[in-house]
Formats: C-alpha cells, structure tokens, sequence
C-alpha cells in the first residue's frame, strides 16, 4: 500500500546502489533520445563518507569571562567519498571525461591525465537499504544534483580490491529534476544534497522529448511499484506534470506528444 513517509525513521547499513549523471551545460542530465536514461551505474558499493564542513566558533570575552559566542558558518568545503569493489574502465573515463580504447583485445583508460581539474559536472545519487522502526525494509537516499567526481585506483597488493571516488560536491539552487528550491517550499534556496527516505528503492530516470512522441517507458526491469510513486517533471521549468497525462507502472503517456526537451522522473520500484 502506498503511503507518504513524513514521520519514519531509518535504520541503515552500507550503501546499496549507487548512479552518477554526466550534466550538460544547463545542468540537465544527458538523456540521448527518448529512451529511458538511468545514468551510469556505480557498480559493487561498499561504503559512502560524507563529512560535512565544520563551522567555527567565535567567542567573545569582557569582564574576564565568556559573555557571548556567535556560530560562523563552514568556510571550507564539505568531503565525500565512495569506496567500490569493483572496476569499471568505462565509468572511469566518463568521469574523467575521457575515452577507453582497444590494443588488440585489450582495453586501455588513461589515468592522471591533462583533463585532471577539468572533470565533467555530474549529478549524484547514492543509496542505501535498512528497516524503520517496525522492521520494514526501506531505503535512505542523498541526492547530489551537482559534483564533480575523481577516481582513485586501488593499490595491487593482497587485499581485497577497493577504489575511492572523491566526491567534490557544489551548492545548487535546483533539485536534480529541474525544481527550483524555494523558501515557501523547502525553507531554503540553495542545498549541497538532498536526504530522503522512500518505501521503494528509489529511481531516476531522464528522456529527451522530440515533440513527436506521447509514450515513454520506464526501464523494462525496473517497473515502478505503483503509478502513486511515480512523478515526471519538465527540467527547464521544474514543473511536475499532473495534468494531460496517464501514469502506468512501465510506462507515462500524454495526451499530446510534450515540446522538446528533458523529461526526468522520479519512481520507486522493488529491486
């Protein structure tokens, strides 16, 4: 049954899943037409450390005691990172913002290279599974609607391999779907991520509209739990679509084909 989580807690351990979206200039995803884009998976996650800047303290004395303390707010930037166990040279390129080639039946990535500072802007979402308070399985997410992420490789010696992508992480004043934040909404205007707690696991999807077509899909293996959990918003003005379409769980359909642009939408689904 469908329900809206506004009161629930979350017991969670490691990440689950992760999914990184390269931006284009506007900061939309890059949805190539109007298949369903899921991004690229970040495959075989093991744990996700954020460490949020701190703030600094400034006290101020008179009559030889403490007669006031003012909080500053961080003036350094906050850290993330995910650790993996799993090596993937064609999700390091794109992060890079490079290419894999072949040698023979070989594949090459080139590592540390000139592009190092100029890594693409990527959307970042990451997340993990747990319990509520009843022991009901829910999942817990941050969404990083601009980053920039680095890969670290692992050393080769007798552990178990594991790489680190750092996470450089940007305040943004839209969500990852395209919807401003707004001080009558969220109570703020500008964020560095989004935490969330959903029933299902949560999915993000992006198609580029061509003004011709009124169906799009969902990814065949990812149906969305029910159509309530499901919501489709126009990335150039953030507008969730409530009107003149039909929601399904593998599929939305307009009553008229929309004008082109980035479509993303947000769903849950049972992995």
């Amino acid at each position: 049954m469908s329900q809206v989580l506004d009161t629930e807690g979350f017991w969670g351990v490691d990440s689950y899943f992760a999914f990184a979206f390269p931006l284009n200039s506007d900061g939309s995803l890059q949805a190539p037409d109007t298949d369903p884009y899921e991004g690229k998976e970040i495959d075989g996650t093991r744990n996700f450390n954020l460490t949020p800047a701190e703030g600094s303290l400034v006290v101020n004395i008179g009559n030889g005691r403490l007669r006031d303390t003012i909080y500053r707010a961080p003036r350094e930037a906050s850290r993330a990172e995910l650790t993996i166990g799993y090596t993937q040279p064609a999700l390091k390129a794109a992060l890079q913002g490079s290419n894999t080639y072949s040698i023979g039946e070989a594949l090459f990535n080139g590592r540390l290279t000139n592009l190092q500072g100029s890594e693409p802007d990527v959307a970042f979402v990451v997340v993990q599974r747990g319990h509520n308070d009843n022991g009901l399985t829910r999942y817990r997410a941050y969404f990083v609607p601009k980053s920039r992420i680095i890969p670290r490789d692992s050393p080769l010696n007798d552990n178990a391999s594991e790489e680190t992508l750092q996470i450089v992480l940007s305040n943004t004043k839209k969500q990852v779907w395209g919807k401003s934040f707004t001080v009558g909404l969220h109570g703020f205007t500008d964020a560095t991520y989004e935490e969330a707690i959903f029933e299902g696991a949560p999915k993000v999807v992006a198609w580029l509209a061509a003004a011709s077509e009124d169906t799009f899909l969902l990814p065949t293996d990812k149906p969305a739990i029910s159509t309530s959990k499901l919501n489709v918003f126009r990335f150039s003005t953030g507008v969730e679509y409530v009107g003149g379409i039909t929601k399904g769980v593998t599929q939305i359909e307009f009553d008229y084909p929309p004008s082109a642009g980035l479509l993303v939408g947000l769903y849950e689904y049972q992995p």
